[in-house]
């Protein structure tokens, strides 16, 4: 006879029937399964709560558990959803399964980092605390108090290696890591005596203007103190064409959608007559409650004193939000094009306050030299808006008009990404712009050098005067270059994954900042050229700077670029026509595209190996033959080229060997003069960028060529051979006579005059 609830059963969903059906079938868990699921689920839900203070940092406690309370819900129903499709297609029980699935939706949100990485620790985890809570509820309800006394001590030893594992594991994930220092310093590289009596005051030093700030932003704010008194009053902006799945949860909790974004900024401007040249600094992506654009205080206070007019531009409400994202089920997409517009929009803003006599600010500002300075996403952002300040349309919508046109001088990128957006679906392009990148090579964030690839892009047209600049720099991270992000580059504990000891001081990776983006702006805002030695050669900021490996490269619009290795498959062609290249006895000689972290750049090196360790070898060379027109030289032109050491395993030579080799220089008339590479500086070594705790430590690509620039004076040559004629150069010779065996990456073998 049917029961009542069978009889219901036949006229409800077939759902539901399947779900009583299968309640029925299911067993009940035996103690093991079910205290695996309770150690399990328990310590994964905890983890989680602690996750999530991260994630939803700002919102208040009411969307803190609304969210938290729907995500575990929404865990719960998926997994148990997932475990219901695998039911009587495993051997596992089916509460486990559910508990064992949400168990990893939620470590996975708690231990972000590299994919791999995260699946091997994430199972790993759960296999011990499911093995760990099936002992310790055993041990709890009795039901070894029967066993054999050999099964007894089993499971006692079981369980004290599963503690030992968990007590070994949670040390592991609470210490910060372990000191990594670099093999050599800056200090070190460089000792020659032109660094001595420099007349270079130290750009980090505070200037003589008292400093001043204020706030302006949008009516109807959604951060109240940029509307505070005495603020000053901006329009809203439309760039919801800008952006692509903006969620409606997004709106009603910031009180705006994409067609009225607001331009809100805080100020720092030297009190004075001015007029003084504009910089915008803008963040990147971070958690959208915790607002980023305070963080560069300490650059606005000292550039401020200096005579620049600094604004840190609040684009938080472009950024990551798990509530506003309904955890990544509908994040926001597409957004970096916003950021640019945004920053043209404040700059307009700017030139209409600068032209109004009732203003504030009225001639105050110098609009014809403006440097945009961007953070991570921001560094992408502040190339987006140089390349649409130029256009007449947008490049994917021309409907869009637009009329920009700014003197935007120079452009700062501070661990920037690069190709999040793609025009056309081609790489950004960049003409006639100063250009500077700053890297740490322990970025946990954006871990390959991205900056690199706009600097390569960038082109300049004859006879203008622009230069472009990068500096890797050693044990800094992505997130302290902001005074309001922390040592750790990723989100909450994901963190406890990597070495974060081995990362700078906050002090240290500020003043680096400061240093060379005051020596930046002084020398293309302000004109001040021996700034720009700061660039061409390192060594003279190495008092100024924490004694620290640095990598440097410079170039710029002046450079008669005889070699980039780009040009076509032959080895000898030049790019300058009427060149040649020839190696000798090499045991290396290809040109390559330069492979990075994240796979191919899409710039290009000559690779050139060496191995003259038995007394029969035959000296290896490289020579590079100018054309007999259309370069000239004299004695204070210079042979510039950058160069990056190739090797990575030991058959390629000591990588703590620093490379070093003689260049020589001949005239027409077959004069010679030499000078070793140390004469600047050897080549620095190859910086392994070991980002997460021992053992993991060179799990995946730790390295990547970084090129060093090098800029010989034709004078320094003379002086080693008076009757050496610079004004008849003819050939440049790399002679690998110094280091027995090696491997570099060449590029961009140039004069500048």
């Amino acid at each position: 006879m049917e029961t009542q609830e069978e009889k219901q059963t036949e006229k409800g969903p077939i759902l539901i029937r399947s779900m009583i059906t299968c309640r029925k079938r299911i067993k009940p868990l035996t103690a093991g399964w079910k205290g695996a699921s309770l150690g399990l689920g328990v310590i994964a839900l905890i983890l989680f709560l602690i996750q999530a203070r991260y994630l939803l940092t700002g919102q208040g406690f009411v969307r803190f558990f609304t969210g938290t309370f729907l995500f575990v819900l929404a865990a719960s129903l998926i997994s148990g959803l997932a475990a219901l499709l695998l039911h009587g297609v495993k051997k596992l029980p089916s509460r486990y399964i559910w508990i064992l699935l949400y168990s990893l939706i939620m470590l996975l949100f708690c231990f972000i980092g590299p994919l791999e990485v995260s699946v091997v620790f994430i199972v790993l985890f759960a296999v011990v605390f499911s093995m760990f809570g099936a002992l310790v509820y055993n041990f709890a309800t009795g039901r070894y108090k029967q066993a054999s006394k050999t099964r007894k001590i089993g499971a006692v030893a079981c369980l004290s290696l599963i503690a030992f594992v968990i007590g070994s594991g949670s040390f592991w994930l609470i210490r910060a890591g372990d000191e990594a220092a670099p093999d050599v310093t800056l200090k070190q590289l460089k000792t020659s005596a032109r660094y001595e009596g420099t007349a270079m005051k130290n750009p980090a030093e505070q200037g003589e203007y008292p400093v001043k700030s204020l706030l302006y932003g949008s009516p109807e704010n959604y951060r109240k103190e940029f509307n505070q008194s005495g603020s000053l009053t901006t329009k809203t902006v439309d760039a919801s064409e800008f952006v692509d799945k903006w969620s409606s949860v997004r709106t009603k909790s910031l009180g705006f959608g994409p067609d009225a974004m607001p331009l809100n900024g805080k100020v720092w401007y030297p009190e004075g007559e001015g007029a003084f040249p504009l910089v915008l600094i803008v963040h990147g992506n971070h958690l959208m409650n915790d607002y980023s654009d305070a963080g560069y205080d300490y650059l606005g206070k000292l550039l401020a004193s200096k005579g620049y007019i600094f604004v840190s531009v609040d684009e938080n409400f472009l950024n990551f939000s798990p509530y506003e994202d309904l955890f990544l089920i509908s994040p926001l997409l597409n957004e970096n094009p916003a950021r640019g517009l945004l920053l043209l929009e404040h700059l307009k803003t700017w030139k209409g306050w600068n032209s109004d006599p009732n203003h504030p600010f009225y001639q105050k500002v110098d609009m014809e030299r403006i440097a945009l300075i961007g953070h991570s996403r921001g560094g992408e952002a502040v190339a987006i808006a140089a390349a649409f300040n130029k256009l007449p349309n947008h490049p994917d919508r021309g409907h869009i008009k637009w009329d920009y046109n700014f003197s935007i001088r120079s452009l700062v990128s501070i661990a920037g990404t690069d190709g999040q957006y793609k025009p056309q679906g081609k790489q950004l392009p960049l003409k006639d712009v100063n250009y500077l990148a700053l890297h740490g090579a322990h970025d946990m964030d954006v871990s390959s050098l991205d900056g690199a690839k706009q600097y390569h892009r960038i082109r300049y047209a004859e006879g203008t005067d622009y230069m472009k600049a990068l500096v890797y720099i050693y044990g800094a991270n992505h997130g302290q270059f902001n005074g309001g992000w922390g040592r750790g580059d990723v989100a909450g504990l994901g963190n406890q994954l990597f070495n974060v000891r081995q990362i700078m001081p906050r002090d240290e990776q500020e003043a680096i900042a400061k240093v060379f983006i005051s020596s930046f702006l002084d020398a293309t805002l302000k004109d001040q050229g021996q700034y720009r030695e700061v660039f061409r050669d390192l060594g003279y900021a190495k008092e100024w700077l924490p004694d620290n490996l640095y990598v440097g490269n410079y170039n710029d619009s002046q450079t008669i670029l005889l070699a980039d290795f780009q040009e076509d498959i032959d080895l000898q062609s030049t790019t300058i026509s009427g060149g040649s290249l020839l190696g000798e006895n090499l045991q290396q000689w290809k040109e390559e595209k330069v492979r990075v972290k994240m796979g191919e750049a899409d710039y290009s090196a000559v690779r050139l190996g060496w191995n003259s360790i038995k007394a029969s070898a035959e000296p290896a060379a490289y020579t590079v033959t100018l054309p007999e027109r259309g370069v000239k030289t004299g004695e204070g032109s210079s042979i510039v080229f950058s160069l990056a050491d190739a090797r990575r395993k030991e058959e390629n030579g000591d990588p703590k060997e620093l490379i070093n080799f003689t260049i020589t220089v001949e005239d027409k008339k077959g004069r010679q003069a030499s000078l070793p590479l140390s004469h600047i500086s050897k080549l620095p070594p190859v910086i392994k960028g070991k980002l997460l705790k021992w053992p993991l430590s060179n799990f995946g690509e730790t390295s990547e060529p970084v090129f060093q620039s090098y800029d010989f004076e034709l004078g320094d040559f003379k002086k080693m051979n008076p009757d050496f004629n610079p004004e008849q150069l003819t050939k440049i010779r790399l002679q690998f006579n110094l280091t027995k065996r090696g491997t570099i990456l060449l590029n961009e073998v140039g004069i500048r005059p």
